[in-house]
């Protein structure tokens, strides 16, 4: 992490990779460097959403595949020796970055293009394709990895365009093992799943998980995020959760618990203090579980047609979301 870039990606992957002893530990030094030492620039990519234009799209004019593959290779050369410079990427920076610091280290790595699923609203969806992330081929074997997400993230403004990136070290993205990884990402090319029969339609049936809680949740039961039911059944969860739940909830598109508080905005030069709305208290909702170890167990019983939505709160806060397919 103390380590310099001094304008030559090779003595920097030379100086990074040269205490190592393996291919796990070089692969490793890279990571943590770049994602410690490269922001994300949420303005490019902000111009990428306006102008529905991406930066890192090679175009060649030419008809000849020579001259095009050497126009890329020197336009790949041009933008990750600025990105060095500038310390500021878009996800496709941070993949290129790493493929070409694992190449001279003598590591093969692959840039992969995807969907990935952010939002609680894209259940049963596979989200956008609009991501990037790596393959790594490690002591003969393969491993996925996403150094855009390890680095950290972005907060959003009301019109949904990034306003600030926070760094803040996600080792979750280190190596994810491949069921783990297909909770929020799926590769363009199905193979890079890493895992047998795992389809777009597989992946477009995950439930939403919050990003910050998605590593310490294993959804046991039910199977899918499309959940069938009808009126009257009783649907059955189960999961195990690194954590603790004091309190669990579940809100619907029918009821949702009120919030319990606001801030009260004081005169100039005061505090603003948290207000306690004592009826939204009373109206509160929770659900009895059992819990055995890591693992706990509730149900929710449907009880209108109407029902499309569940979300899963713990304490007060949404972790899960699970869309209801009714029966026909």
């Amino acid at each position: 992490m103390r380590v310099q870039y001094h304008g030559k990606i090779y003595y920097l992957t030379r100086e990074l990779t040269a205490p190592c002893s393996g291919q796990v530990q070089k692969a490793r030094a890279i990571f943590v460097w770049i994602t410690n030492s490269i922001a994300y620039d949420y303005k490019a990519y902000n111009r990428q959403v306006t102008r529905g234009y991406n930066e890192l799209t090679f175009r060649c004019p030419s008809d000849d595949t020579l001259t095009c593959v050497i126009k890329e290779k020197v336009w790949e050369n041009q933008y990750i020796n600025r990105a060095l410079d500038r310390k500021k990427v878009v996800c496709q920076g941070y993949a290129m970055l790493f493929k070409r610091m694992c190449g001279i280290a003598g590591i093969h790595a692959e840039v992969i293009p995807g969907y990935t699923r952010t939002a609680y609203y894209q259940v049963g969806t596979p989200g956008e394709l609009d991501h990037v992330w790596n393959a790594v081929q490690l002591d003969g074997k393969y491993y996925l990895l996403d150094p855009t997400w390890a680095a950290g993230s972005c907060s959003k403004d009301d019109n949904d365009r990034l306003n600030s990136f926070e760094k803040l070290y996600n080792d979750f993205y280190w190596l994810t093992p491949p069921e783990e990884f297909a909770k929020d990402h799926f590769p363009e090319d199905p193979k890079w799943t890493l895992l047998p029969k795992y389809s777009i339609e597989k992946f477009s049936a995950n439930p939403y998980y919050d990003p910050g809680e998605l590593s310490r949740i294993t959804l046991l039961a039910p199977s899918s995020g499309m959940i069938k039911a009808k009126k009257g059944d009783t649907i059955r969860f189960k999961l195990k959760y690194m954590g603790r739940i004091n309190k669990l909830q579940i809100n619907t598109n029918i009821f949702t618990n009120p919030d319990t508080g606001y801030y009260e905005d004081h005169k100039r030069h005061e505090l603003a203090r948290w207000i306690v709305d004592s009826l939204a208290v009373k109206r509160q909702q929770y659900v009895p579980f059992k819990r055995t170890g890591l693992v706990y167990e509730f149900v929710y019983v449907v009880r209108d047609y109407t029902l499309e939505y569940l979300d899963i709160l713990f304490d007060r806060y949404r972790v899960m979301r699970f869309k209801i397919d009714h029966w026909r």
